[in-house]
């Protein structure tokens, strides 16, 4: 049984529709699938009716924009998947609301930075090429920029030193809840709060330590983490291993993902390059209690 709990469609930052994504989930033989777009929940109804058509098991998710927040050094973000909160929950509802408005104002701020260069580009192309009403990230500047001539590709505008690299001087900061909020929020809302991809890209300019930081990962299980995304593409193989030991210390949850955008987006992250076991998702489905799984296989 294939199990990919990370995976984003044009609701935010991929490239395929909830129907193109649940589609695709089912051609690559992954039974169990979770929704992950970026602070929204809109696309779990869609999801799960389809999941039903094509007997597959679908989790509610969704990835939050948090930050992480050390006395030494200076803020950098941090990505909170949560599996199963409940959408209708003031709190929840709240911190999704506000990390939307915020995702707003920066892209409008990240756009007028490289106006002063790339002179074609503008907000308003930008959102010609997303979905209507979809959460817009870096992503969606990045396919501008390509159609616009500027950059061949999606890697080159990311690629270190590139015009949406964290080290360029057009680079804009996303200012979010500090994670260890965000994780209590989740908790009360019923949700399974698991760190994204954790100290990935620090090798690409990102402003994430590069080590492994542990009074501030003991901070997050005191405030309620549940679980780690230690097997992810871009998570190196030595400090996988320190996570894999540390969530074992901590009796967390591990999971592996695809983090999947949609290949013209991320070429390297399949759906199903990652996968998690059953144990593991067994534990999700047994902590989570604020929205419901819609199930098609026995787990």
């Amino acid at each position: 049984m294939l199990i990919d709990l990370h995976m984003h469609s044009r609701n935010s930052d991929g490239t395929d529709t909830v129907e193109e994504l649940v589609g695709n989930v089912a051609k690559q033989g992954i039974s169990v699938f979770s929704l992950t777009d970026h602070d929204r929940t809109d696309g779990w109804e869609p999801a799960s009716r389809l999941a039903n058509e094509l007997s597959l098991s679908f989790i509610p998710g969704v990835e939050i924009t948090t930050e992480a927040r050390f006395p030494e050094s200076k803020p950098f973000g941090i990505h909170l998947l949560a599996y199963l909160p409940d959408p209708e929950n003031q709190a929840f509802a709240d911190m999704l609301d506000k990390n939307l408005n915020s995702r707003e104002y920066r892209m409008k701020q990240y756009v007028s930075n490289l106006q002063r260069e790339y002179t074609d580009l503008s907000y308003e192309f930008v959102l010609s090429l997303a979905q209507k009403g979809s959460t817009l990230g870096r992503p969606d500047i990045a396919h501008a920029l390509v159609e616009l001539g500027y950059v061949s590709n999606v890697d080159e505008a990311f690629a270190r030193g590139g015009i949406l690299s964290k080290t360029s001087p057009h680079y804009v900061r996303n200012e979010a809840l500090d994670v260890l909020e965000a994780i209590k929020i989740v908790r009360a809302a019923g949700g399974v709060p698991v760190i994204a991809h954790p100290l990935a890209r620090s090798s690409k300019g990102d402003a994430q330590p590069d080590h492994f930081p542990r009074e501030h990962f003991l901070k997050m299980v005191e405030a309620g983490l549940l679980g780690i995304e230690s097997n992810h593409i871009e998570v190196p193989a030595d400090i996988k291993l320190v996570l894999d030991e540390f969530a074992q210390e901590q009796g967390l949850l591990t999971t592996g993902s695809s983090d999947y955008h949609g290949l013209k987006t991320k070429a390297n992250n399949p759906l199903g390059i990652r996968t998690t076991t059953v144990a593991n998702l067994r534990k999700i489905l047994e902590l989570g209690t604020g929205s419901r799984p819609t199930l098609n296989h026995e787990i």
